[in-house]
């Protein structure tokens, strides 16, 4: 039996800028299982993240760039419509990194089978998936997180940052979180209860407006956009500061390189340790964040806000939407 599956395809490479929706192309092919992939697979959630765009070039990177014309790849969870395999049965939950599309034929080594939760199912996507363990192992294993210190989180209104901001208050900690709108602002201060939140495209001076509002200065910055903010933040650290670089989205679509950080004296001099990961280096260091991720879930210690999009053929612009900062909370298509 086959069956018709509808994915998204990148239709050229986006070297500069920000990509486009006629940059993408939503196609059709008929599937079907074999001796060889043989579990027929419908997506029900497909996760939308900024690490895409770097595989929207040529360029060499930390993934492969997407096939011109074929199947973008995405974190998705779906169900098992159709096996031949015993360890997989009709009607199991999924979790796969093949996304963006609403059907797919695979073998059982490409899925990972999920536990049904006492919450929605695409959670597995948000603070049970990667974005919580990027949050987890960021603060924790690359910036050493301690109780009571003082964390700058920037782009804090997304799915990464707010659930840095929320580990972060779990621990008694001061929170700083910069965001890009004043919606954004409001659900960090209000809901989130960080300490303090601001809207960055209202602020003139960053390096006045840190000594303002943390004249003591940062223990640590979990920066996620890169660029001048990096440079601001690098000026108000304390001696002995770490920096984690977890993404550098606002450098991801710029049309120039930049100058680059003009402030690197402030490193020598204050000792600063800026360290950057990826978070797929860690597949294997689930424990203990998933213990404790379930332990804050449970507590009402831990909120997530999802921003989603219904029908692959919306997935285009929920990436454009994402990189333009429209999402609150973590960006997802609903199939």
């Amino acid at each position: 039996m086959s069956v018709v599956s509808k994915y998204v395809s990148l239709k050229n490479y986006i070297p500069i800028g920000l990509p486009k929706e006629t940059d993408f192309e939503i196609k059709s092919k008929e599937i079907s299982i074999n001796d060889e992939k043989n579990i027929l697979v419908s997506n029900s959630w497909i996760s939308v993240d900024p690490y895409m765009r770097a595989r929207m070039t040529e360029r060499k990177n930390y993934k492969p760039p997407f096939k011109i014309g074929e199947e973008m790849e995405g974190y998705a969870i779906g169900k098992v419509e159709l096996s031949n395999d015993k360890d997989f049965s009709v009607g199991d939950l999924v979790f796969s990194s093949l996304g963006m599309r609403d059907k797919f034929i695979c073998s059982s080594d490409e899925l990972k089978k999920l536990k049904p939760i006492d919450m929605p199912i695409q959670s597995y996507l948000g603070p049970l998936g990667m974005t919580g363990h990027t949050a987890y192992i960021g603060l924790f294993k690359h910036g050493e997180l301690k109780s009571g210190q003082t964390i700058l989180v920037s782009s804090a209104g997304g799915s990464v940052g707010s659930t840095v901001c929320q580990i972060a208050k779990n621990l008694g900690c001061k929170v700083i979180a910069s965001t890009g709108s004043d919606e954004k602002v409001d659900w960090l201060k209000n809901e989130l209860k960080v300490d303090h939140a601001f809207n960055y495209k209202k602020v003139k001076n960053l390096i006045l407006h840190f000594k303002e509002i943390c004249p003591d200065g940062f223990d640590l910055y979990f920066d996620n956009v890169g660029g001048d903010f990096l440079e601001s933040a690098i000026f108000q650290m304390k001696t002995y500061g770490r920096i984690v670089i977890c993404g550098r989205i606002s450098q991801m679509n710029a049309t120039n390189p930049g100058s680059g950080l003009k402030n690197m004296a402030y490193v020598l001099v204050k000792r600063l340790t800026i360290k950057g990961f990826l978070i797929f280096d860690h597949d294997n260091e689930r424990e203990p964040f998933e213990t404790e991720m379930s332990k804050w879930l449970a507590d009402g210690k831990i909120k997530f806000k999802e921003t989603i999009y219904e029908g692959i053929e919306n997935a285009p612009k929920s990436f454009i939407d994402l990189l333009n900062g429209k999402n609150i909370g973590k960006m997802l298509v609903k199939i």
